[in-house]
């Protein structure tokens, strides 16, 4: 009877209403004991406190932890009720005095514990329902093991019936489950270190649960019960709110296909069981690594391609069996629906049960559902698996010669060895042909062998009657001897070539990747993976890569593109789709397209030419070059990214450079320019009127102001003959007391109550050197100095020589610059933020100090003086080699 939508409304809201009711329930929900659930627990309280909310410690089991106890600082605790129990005072819960209390929130561990006898309630989650009645609200823990519902479940992983369990009505009225989570390998870590159990019960908590597949298995429970919870919870809500969407999380079909047989039924059959169940779907096929033929690819193609054309995602695994590679996968990706074909019984393998069975036998939950192939497609089947026996049937011509070659052997070995030793030339060649054309063959060869050797090789001769004993023993050991080693080479080889291929892959990426680490240009990118392509799958490969509506082919072609190629890149760049050969658009072209997409733009496409026998693309080299290509499109986002920063990075320079220029220039030239203008106006208007001595005073200002604004240019012209590299070095041989006494000269006429100590060694070293930018370099620190420096205390200059470096120091005793802006103050326009001193300050006279030192290749740096808080600046400049005649 259908369910009026009404009632489901009014259902989803009495349910609300009843949830918000009394107290709210949190419980922090763990995969096992350690996982970190009261920590979590205790952590979320505190957040609680710090929002005002009154917060009591019911019961906490710290177990030994210090991390566990060392949160309960700071929070109000419960003291515990005692109770004796034969004999022994043991302390619980105090459920009256909680209720007494009456808090807003309590903290309640263990949920599933049993309570001591002589309490009110028989189980601590009885307890909780109370709190939640009084409209306290509950935060407590619990492991997925004690949840009743999963009981028989959790035997089955753990081989353990727990005992203390919770009623699932219960869980089902919490407001929130919160999973804390802790990687099972971390889990066994912490426990060998002592941090979830004391060492008496360490051992035996190894003997239960904590085991790795068991720790694993209870987190892919806890996990799924979480989503169940929050499915429901949205569901409710969805319909309280009248909303039709359904958002809830749904488990996964994995339609399992065979490259034999024509499986395109069974993923459409799939298709339809997703769609009638609203969940995502997967088609796989699992590599054993036997001989794929022409037939076979091309089946295995289609398949997959009508997979994704259906919605489907598709992978393929590779592993020695089916079974033993698909169920590790079912459980990885939690899977818990298989859909595959009933297959045929093998009338030579009895005892070999079909794939579903062993999926049914496997122990995993999992629903098997079985579609046998209809009348039509079994023709089908039989025809396309007659068309894939050829290799099979040279297997067995094979096996016939070898079994002629080895009875050969055996009779030309007869004179010296006896019939025991001559069976193994016959196994050599079973082996061998196990391991060239698989275990049917073997198997054949081992038969023939075993009738060739009967007829040769026992008496009587050239008969199938044997008439000693020992001989019918060799025949018999010759038989199972090959019958087993036969198949047995086979699996041998199929693991051989699998491991070869994966290891081939493996390489290729790997050398792939060594090779992008240093690329920086789209060029040699595409070229590098037009290489790597071209290696991996034996075919020609170029990327067309698009620049402003200009095609960029890297390598160049060697040959003209025909109009239908041009046609199929423009195709594939437009629509983002493989085009060309083994696609279905402009596929008459000899040419493979595949676009290569970033941010959903086609960035290049990739075209490949193979050779004209190969009729298939395997699934493999599709996913490799997906691979490959993934691979460049990271780096090419790399070096755009790196291209964008760099760009980023020189407009804010400039726009910092041109707002300190604009800044600087609008002060420091109009600061001049109106003291000249008002002193000039002054003595225009007033000349007659103004004393000898202000009309001195006015003048000097003027010219004090006319060389800061020459100064102020000369620095400008000589940063821009700096920037353009136009600046000329006109060396000549010089003093650097000359250097030093000529820059303390023209400082004296700015600064004239500065005082400079110069201190130098004897005998000066000579410097060949351009002295006028030499002393402009100087010249500026001592300017910078001077204005910071006090003026009781004088500014400090030694000189001195370090072997084949001129060493010179300047020192002031100012305010000094810290650390962090050391570096800086070589920039140009940057001035230290220091108040009112950087009114005549224009941030250039250290860079043109650094530029001009650096021209004479030396060096300047800042650093703190020797004593005192102020600045030190160290010049070192290279002292020329004097060659002196023998």
């Amino acid at each position: 009877m259908a369910i009026d939508s009404r009632s489901q409304k009014a259902d989803a809201l009495l349910k609300g209403l009843q949830k918000k009711e009394g107290g709210q329930l949190k419980i922090f929900l763990g995969a096992a004991p350690g996982v970190g659930k009261t920590c979590g627990m205790l952590n979320a309280a505190k957040e609680r406190v710090q929002q005002g909310v009154s917060v009591m410690v019911g019961l906490i089991e710290t177990h030994g932890r210090t991390e566990t106890e060392a949160l309960l600082q700071g929070l109000s605790i419960l003291p515990r009720r005692e109770l004796e129990y034969h004999g022994q005072c043991l302390t619980e819960f105090d459920l009256d005095a909680a209720l007494a209390e009456k808090p807003q929130l309590i903290l309640v561990d263990e949920l599933a514990h049993t309570n001591v006898p002589g309490s009110r309630h028989k189980r601590r989650y009885q307890d909780i329902a109370e709190l939640l009645a009084a409209g306290i609200d509950v935060y407590t823990t619990l492991n997925i093991q004690h949840i009743a519902s999963l009981n028989d479940l959790v035997l089955q992983v753990s081989g353990i019936r727990v005992k203390e369990t919770v009623p699932d009505q219960f869980i089902d009225h919490a407001q929130e489950l919160v999973f804390v989570d802790l990687a099972p390998n971390h889990l066994l870590d912490r426990l060998s270190q002592g941090k979830v159990y004391l060492s008496d019960y360490a051992e035996q908590a190894v003997q239960q649960f904590f085991q790795l597949e068991t720790l694993t298995a209870l987190r892919e429970m806890a996990m799924k019960l979480v989503m169940s919870h929050v499915d429901t919870q949205l569901k409710i809500e969805q319909e309280a709110k009248d909303r039709s969407s359904d958002y809830l999380i749904k488990d996964k079909v994995l339609v399992l296909i065979s490259n034999r047989r024509d499986h395109e039924y069974l993923i459409r059959a799939g298709r339809r069981m997703a769609e009638k169940r609203q969940t995502p779907w997967l088609v796989v096929w699992v590599d054993t690594g036997q001989a794929q033929y022409q037939a076979e690819q091309k089946r295995l193609q289609s398949a997959f391609a009508l997979a994704r054309e259906l919605g489907a995602q598709t992978d393929i695994l590779r592993g020695p069996s089916t079974k033993e590679t698909v169920l590790p996968y079912l459980t990885e990706h939690r899977i818990n629906t298989v859909l595959v074909g009933a297959g045929n019984k093998r009338w030579f393998q009895p005892w070999r049960q079909p794939l579903y069975q062993q999926l049914i036998n496997s122990g995993l939950p999992l629903e098997v559902s079985v579609w046998r192939v209809g009348e039509r497609e079994q023709a089908t089947k039989v025809s396309l698996y007659t068309s894939t026996t050829f290799g099979q049937k040279r297997g067995y011509v094979y096996g016939l010669l070898f079994t002629l070659v080895a009875s050969l052997f055996a009779q030309g070995l007869t004179p010296w060895l006896q019939s025991g030793n001559l069976v193994l030339v016959y196994v050599l060649f079973v082996v061998l042909c196990g391991l060239k054309f698989g275990a049917r063959p073997a198997i054949f060869t081992a038969l023939l062998s075993f009738l060739s050797f009967n007829f040769l090789l026992t008496e009587p001769y050239y008969t199938f009657f044997v008439n000693k004993n020992d001989d019918i023993a060799t025949l018999l050991f010759m038989l199972v001897i090959g019958i087993v080693c036969g198949p047995a080479a086979s699996r041998i080889r199929q693991q051989f070539l699998l491991l070869k291929e994966a290891n081939r892959y493996s390489e290729l990426q790997r050398d792939f990747a060594q090779q992008l680490t240093v690329v920086n240009q789209t060029g040699a990118l595409w070229e590098i993976l037009a290489m790597q392509v071209s290696q991996a799958l034996h075919c020609t490969a170029h990327v067309v890569s698009f620049d402003q509506h200009e095609k960029t082919i890297s390598p160049p072609l060697t040959e003209t593109l025909q109009t239908l190629d041009q046609a199929m890149i423009d195709w594939c760049h437009r629509h983002q789709q493989r085009a060309g050969r083994f696609s279905d658009t402009l596929n008459a072209s000899n040419w493979a397209a595949f676009p290569l997409l970033c941010n959903q733009q086609t960035i290049a496409v990739l075209i490949l030419k193979f050779s004209s026998e190969q009729q298939v693309l395997r699934q493999d080299d599709t996913d490799l070059l997906d691979i490959l290509s993934q691979q460049a499109i990271n780096v090419w986002q790399r070096i755009h990214l790196n291209r964008e920063l760099e760009s980023s990075k020189l407009k804010a320079e400039m726009e910092q450079l041109r707002s300190a220029l604009l800044s600087s220039v609008s002060h420091d030239l109009r600061s001049p320019l109106s003291a000249m203008m008002g002193s000039a106006e002054s003595l225009q208007v007033l000349g007659s009127q103004l004393s000898s001595e202000d009309r001195s005073e006015l003048l000097d200002t003027i010219v004090q102001e006319s060389r800061r604004l020459d100064r102020y240019i000369q620095n400008l012209l000589d940063m821009t003959r700096l920037g353009h590299g136009t600046l000329k070095l006109e060396r000549d041989w010089v003093s650097i007391d000359d250097i030093i006494g000529s820059a303390k000269q023209r400082l004296k006429r700015f600064f004239p109550d500065v005082q400079v100590d110069y201190q130098s060694q004897p005998n000066a070293p000579l410097l060949y050197a351009h002295a006028a930018l030499l002393e402009q370099g100087i010249f500026n620190i001592l300017e910078n100095a001077a204005k910071y420096t006090k003026l009781e205390e004088p500014v400090q200059v030694l000189v001195s020589q370090q072997g084949q470096v001129c060493r010179i120091e300047i020192e002031d005793s100012g305010p000094g610059i810290a650390k962090d802006f050391r570096e800086k103050v070589f920039d140009m326009f940057y001035v230290v933020a220091d108040g009112d001193s950087k009114r005549h300050n224009t941030g250039m006279g250290l860079a043109i100090c650094r530029g001009m030192i650096g021209a004479h290749g030396g060096t300047v740096k800042a650093d703190a003086a020797r004593v005192g808080s102020g600045s030190r600046f160290i010049i070192e400049l290279p002292l020329p080699e004097i060659k002196t005649g023998e």
